[in-house]
């Protein structure tokens, strides 16, 4: 795989608001997932199953591997990438995947090798320190369920329950989504409102975030949204609006309101179903949108410094 530069135009806006640059990457046909890791951001392109991997500055593309297929090194399903510090873990709900920065595969981990593999439940393994964290969706009970696992995939001990409700047509509101970041385990329940709680490496329960008396409620819609954490802070974005700009919370990792902002966050997608995320993520005080040019049909990333966004 050799090394690619990446054509791109580029251009940056500065209101009285937020200073905001864009950027055209015209090799992505259908990104589903971005993430930022220090200078390199890495999309899924859910149109072949390939990982884009860029520099951030200057912005070009360094590798694109991965490939849908049957394979054992192939991705089966949609896959999600979780950034290692020295290696990229891909899984797309058969089997996890370790790949170099470079994109060569380092090994591969079916999950029907796991003694409790059950065919008829929804999987994913994320790396988390020496452990792993199993998520499974029990279609039946409509139930989602985060253990965390030793590093031989031994069951350690549940962290969470929460819903899954995963038919088409089904309201997708409730939803349970689990983050690793700075050695932390981070589990949202948004049936419980804007509710996170927080776990160390060893599943052990540290506080629990509840912000619902912080939150203005929109009606048929949870408190929290979605969410990340980036530099020990929580960025997370609600449902309410003003002057039809989204609401982000900035928080500590303790819980408390650092910032409010209002963004034109150009890339919700409101009918992202259960297993999507919107297409946006935040690193380094900066939030990354995808976005689709509605003119060119071409997909751009979005830059938009929060340290200058004024609440």
């Amino acid at each position: 795989m050799k090394k690619c530069l990446l054509a791109i135009f580029a251009f940056t806006v500065t209101t009285g608001l937020f200073a905001q640059k864009t950027i055209v990457l015209p090799d992505l046909q259908q990104p589903h997932q971005i993430v930022v890791d220090g200078n390199d951001l890495y999309i899924f392109d859910e149109a072949d199953y390939s990982l884009h991997v860029y520099t951030i500055s200057p912005l070009a593309l360094k590798w694109k591997f991965g490939r849908k297929g049957d394979g054992p090194q192939d991705f089966k399903y949609l896959p999600f990438v979780y950034v290692q510090p020295k290696s990229l873990a891909c899984t797309d709900f058969t089997k996890i995947i370790w790949f170099s920065k470079r994109g060569e595969v380092l090994k591969v981990k079916e999950f029907s090798d796991l003694k409790d593999f059950d065919l008829n439940s929804e999987m994913l393994l994320i790396p988390f320190q020496e452990n792993f964290l199993r998520i499974t969706a029990d279609h039946g009970q409509h139930k989602r369920h985060v253990f965390l696992l030793d590093s031989k995939f031994n069951t350690l001990k549940e962290l969470a329950e929460g819903p899954f409700i995963w038919e088409a047509g089904a309201p997708v509101h409730y939803r349970t989504d689990t983050l690793c970041s700075q050695g932390l385990v981070f589990i949202s329940d948004t049936q419980k409102g804007f509710h996170i709680s927080i776990f160390d490496d060893k599943g052990n329960l540290l506080r629990t975030i509840d912000k619902n008396q912080d939150v203005e409620q929109v009606p048929d819609r949870p408190l929290l949204h979605q969410y990340c954490v980036s530099d020990k802070k929580i960025y997370a974005t609600t449902y309410s609006k003003k002057d039809n700009k989204t609401e982000m919370i900035v928080l500590d990792l303790d819980g408390r309101i650092l910032k409010r902002l209002y963004l034109p966050l150009t890339s919700l997608r409101p009918q992202r179903g259960v297993l999507r995320y919107d297409l946006y993520t935040v690193g380094r005080a900066k939030l990354y949108e995808l976005v689709q040019n509605k003119e060119t049909r071409k997909w751009e990333l979005v830059i938009t410094d929060l340290k200058s966004a004024k609440p």
